[in-house]
């Protein structure tokens, strides 16, 4: 367990820059005030501001994460038949409060630091994340067994391949965004050398497609085909069709993901985009890889980073990692579906089969989607308030 968890000297370091986290608007710099939606940044504004992005955990929040965990497993319940309710953190409210702010209406995205895995075994840190991802929301399948939450690590995964994916590999991955309102990504060990996470903000690459080149940018709003790479359920077509940029009611979503568009033509029927759509996302992938747009950070063991996925594109550096076994870099993923979410374009129905505000929806079904995740999602839905209308 060496690799798990971060000294205490880090614990009390202040969430402090309010000027970045707070800025309100979709505009660059948009004034001081808290405005309906994440403000657009580029890399020169964050890279040396971690304050306003990285949010340290106290003390009395580790012992109330740690209290919470122990009355879960005093209860003796299964992981997959509890919700929010079963997980009765002490001292979290800021700490909530915070994170809804950082992904709504700051900067998109927020890293916890130092939650209190050090001592833990992995199956107690699964439990300990499962409870705190549910205090953000319902969680949401993932892949083709339709896991709720994932393990990110290497294991042998051919990522530009037809049904690659890329959490199981050790590949450097494209720009992307993944099928939920929140990504979560727990670090509970890193690798020898490399895997780096690397995010950009979408609303900055938009505006600065639009404003050079135009034509491109009305082809980012037009449908284009993903592959589900063979992990739809038995109700789902293979594919979709859904734009790369949608507005409703003001609010912005990106929904990319290169690599599942690259194979959707291979179903009968379902066209290659065209000249301007391959133009515009080429673009699109020189922008976000670019050092404007791209902010590069390191996972440590106990830290959280959560991203809007409307907002935020992701992605990682190729890794190495160690010959043991209990030393290889791995991550929890979640994919979190929020009560303080924002409207969806009706283009992306197909994508997240509910576009409301606040709704259950996203995830990929997958396979295994059975009657106890479907209970699971039944109960989490209603300790949240939220509407829970889709078959998944």
């Amino acid at each position: 367990m060496a690799q798990h968890g971060s000294g205490p000297e880090i614990w009390e370091k202040g969430f402090s820059n309010k000027s970045l986290n707070s800025s309100g608007g979709t505009g660059p710099c948009a004034g001081g005030v808290v405005g309906p939606t994440p403000r657009a940044w580029k890399s020169q504004e964050v890279v040396d501001a971690e304050d306003a992005w990285v949010r340290v955990l106290s003390q009395e929040e580790r012992e109330g994460l740690l209290g919470g965990l122990a009355a879960f497993e005093n209860a003796g319940k299964p992981l997959l038949a509890t919700c929010a309710r079963d997980f009765p953190f002490g001292n979290l409210d800021r700490l909530l409060a915070d994170v809804k702010e950082a992904v709504s209406h700051g900067l998109g995205f927020v890293v916890l630091r130092g939650l209190p895995i050090e001592s833990l075994s992995v199956e107690r840190i699964r439990a300990l994340y499962w409870g705190l991802c549910n205090h953000l929301g319902v969680l949401r399948p993932q892949g083709v067994n339709s896991d709720l939450l994932g393990d990110v690590r290497d294991a042998g995964g051919n990522y530009r391949s037809a049904s690659g994916r890329g959490y199981n590999t050790n590949a450097r991955l494209d720009y992307h965004t993944d099928m939920a309102d929140l990504v979560g990504l727990l670090c509970i060990n890193t690798a020898k050398s490399g895997g780096e996470s690397r995010i950009a903000c979408s609303i900055a690459v938009r505006d600065e497609i639009a404003s050079t080149s135009p034509e491109l940018f009305e082809a980012l709003y037009k449908d284009i085909y993903y592959s589900r790479k063979g992990e739809e359920s038995s109700d789902e077509p293979p594919y979709y069709a859904a734009p790369i940029f949608s507005e409703r009611d003001g609010e912005f979503c990106c929904r990319y993901v290169r690599n599942h568009i690259r194979y959707a033509h291979e179903f009968d029927g379902v066209p290659q985009p065209d000249a301007t759509q391959t133009e515009a996302m080429d673009m699109l992938d020189r922008l976000v890889a670019s050092d404007d747009f791209t902010l590069e950070m390191v996972l440590e063991p106990g830290d959280m980073q959560i991203l809007n996925n409307h907002v935020i594109l992701h992605s990682r550096t190729d890794f190495i990692d160690f010959e043991e076994e209990e030393k290889k870099r791995h991550l929890l993923r979640s994919w979190i579906s929020t009560p303080y979410s924002q409207p969806l374009s009706s283009a992306l129905e197909a994508a997240y089969h509910d576009v409301a505000a606040g709704a259950v929806r996203g995830g990929i079904v997958g396979k295994k989607f059975d009657g106890a995740k479907r209970e699971y999602t039944k109960q989490a839905a209603e300790f949240h308030g939220m509407p829970y209308l889709i078959p998944a």
